[in-house]
């Protein structure tokens, strides 16, 4: 390697191995540099790089083609764990494996006395760029009025603007699953840049796979810096594992849920802190046992089919015993009951047969119960059914977890880091019934019935609502009253700015708004 002898040693190290003096000619490195990465390809598989020494100055560009990169320094890359047995049939080879900086990183590489080959020590990240480590957090697309996607940081050479960020590819997969606005389930606030010092742990790859353990937000205070300075404690408190086409493991403390749901949310399983274990799929559910198929219930076991077919095929035959109560069996056409040998009807009490023709008709026989269905409001395919809790594909309106307010990250635009403008006033759309939440917990967009459903796709957020007078108070809680004296969401009117505000900050919008929204707000 040909070197201009310009290069300078780290502190501290002792003269035997300083090799500061300019004395021309060739050079090895001894020390810290930092460096930039110009090449990743390793013709032996080793993950050696090539990179260049920054402040040096070379004789030539060597970035032209890859044999001319291979002309820069050498480095071999460190592992944080990792070792080799060796025996006398085999090496047993065990650690971990990353990719390898990206070509134009900024990395720490260190050259021990007397090597031509550096050691990768670290990589220094881009500034202002790390918002999308560990997993690509939830900001206002760039380009759209108030919608909120998972993001990518802009580009350097772009101005973020106020916050507005490029949407990421991921939230395609997030739409297709029914969850893009669940701040639960869907987006995610878990990023270096939410606060500082950061309370987020985990690792993405380029082809967007993460895992990610989240402590949760922090309060602003003189010891945690927050991009919105009236940050709620304890929010994304979680374990989430999520592959590069959107398939999760959610492990959510602040919501108490176990979630799990393959890629087009076609499959979806949650366990929450109820103790409901909900399971919902598009297609078929297959179990086969060899052996026994046990199932105990102290409740209702109900079975709701459009078809039932049993078969016992042992020697045991079918058994079905009542303890107490009656035995009801009800068709809607003809009841057959054949046997290839005897039949037996024992009653120790009175037996009565009714029919237009019998040989023996005695008094009226009595009808046999029907199962009554349940009325299931919080579906938008189901609405009856004998079960009375019917997963189905999100977004599901029985889920019952509250929604978390979504924390902001910080601007990549470092002059507007202290303006407030962050994406924490956002709450899910989904088909639940709108609760009453305080104006402190931000604002809700909820809406009911089929109109959410129709509006969830297509977010409808509002970020800034004006401001309201008490007329405006007096007009929205004078509809909501007599919205509630008829049943509730049954008129139908064109709110003022000033009440379309403040029936906002309410959480007011699915019961006192006529059920169209616009982006920024109720019409």
């Amino acid at each position: 390697m040909r070197y201009m002898g310009k290069n300078k040693t780290s502190g501290g190290v002792p003269k035997m191995y300083d090799k500061s003096t300019n004395v021309g000619g060739i050079h090895k490195q001894t020390g810290l540099f930092l460096a930039k990465v110009m090449d990743i390809v390793d013709d032996r598989y080793e993950g050696f790089l090539y990179v260049e020494i920054l402040g040096h100055e070379y004789l030539g560009d060597y970035s032209t083609s890859a044999e001319d990169r291979k002309r820069y320094v050498r480095v071999r890359r460190a592992s944080p764990y990792g070792g080799h047995y060796q025996s006398s049939g085999h090496t047993r080879s065990y650690g971990m494996s990353s990719h390898p900086p990206a070509p134009g990183t900024e990395v720490l590489i260190a050259f021990v006395h007397n090597s031509d080959v550096g050691i990768l020590i670290g990589v220094l990240p881009d500034t202002t760029r790390n918002s999308s480590i560990p997993s690509n957090p939830a900001g206002f697309v760039e380009g759209e009025d108030d919608v909120p996607a998972h993001c990518f940081d802009p580009s350097p050479l772009k101005d973020p603007g106020k916050n507005e960020r490029p949407e990421n590819p991921e939230q395609r997969y997030v739409n297709e699953q029914g969850i893009p606005l669940d701040t639960i389930r869907g987006l995610s606030s878990s990023s270096q840049r939410r606060e500082s010092p950061t309370n987020v742990f985990g690792f993405n790859t380029p082809g967007g796979h993460q895992f990610i353990m989240d402590d949760g937000t922090r309060a602003n205070t003189d010891e945690c810096l927050t991009p919105d300075k009236n940050r709620k404690q304890g929010l994304s408190n979680l374990t989430r594992m999520r592959s590069g086409k959107g398939a999760q493991l959610l492990m959510h403390d602040g919501a108490e849920i176990v979630y799990l749901s393959n890629h087009r949310g076609s499959c979806w399983i949650q366990l929450n802190g109820n103790g409901n274990l909900d399971i919902y799929t598009d297609n078929d559910i297959s179990m086969h046992t060899k052996t026994n198929f046990n199932l105990h219930v102290e409740g209702d076991f109900n079975l709701d089919a459009d078809t039932i077919n049993m078969k016992a095929r042992g020697d045991g035959g079918t058994t079905i015993e009542n303890l107490k109560g009656e035995f009801n069996l009800h068709a809607n056409k003809d009841i057959k009951l054949t046997t290839d040998l005897n039949g037996h009807i024992k009653c120790k009490g009175n037996m009565r047969t009714t029919a237009k023709m019998i040989d023996m008709n005695g008094p009226e026989a009595t009808e046999s119960t029907k199962i009554e269905d349940n009325n299931i409001t919080t579906n938008r395919d189901i609405k009856q059914s004998i079960a009375d809790r019917v997963p189905e594909h999100e977004p599901w309106g029985g889920h019952t977890e509250e929604q978390e307010i979504l924390p902001c990250v910080a601007s990549p635009n470092i002059d507007l880091l202290a303006i407030d403008i962050d994406i924490s006033q956002i709450r899910n759309t989904s088909t639940q019934p709108p609760r009453t939440v305080s104006e402190s917990d931000g604002f809700s967009t909820t809406l009911e019935g089929d109109e959410a459903i129709a509006n969830y796709f297509e977010p409808k957020i509002i970020k800034n609502p004006r401001a309201f007078t008490q007329d405006d108070i007096d007009r929205v809680e004078s509809l909501r009253g007599f919205n509630e004296s008829i049943g509730g969401g049954a008129a139908q009117v064109e709110l003022t700015d000033g009440e379309r505000a403040y029936a906002v900050s309410k959480g007011y919008t699915g019961s006192s708004a006529k059920q169209t929204f616009r982006r920024g707000g109720p019409r």
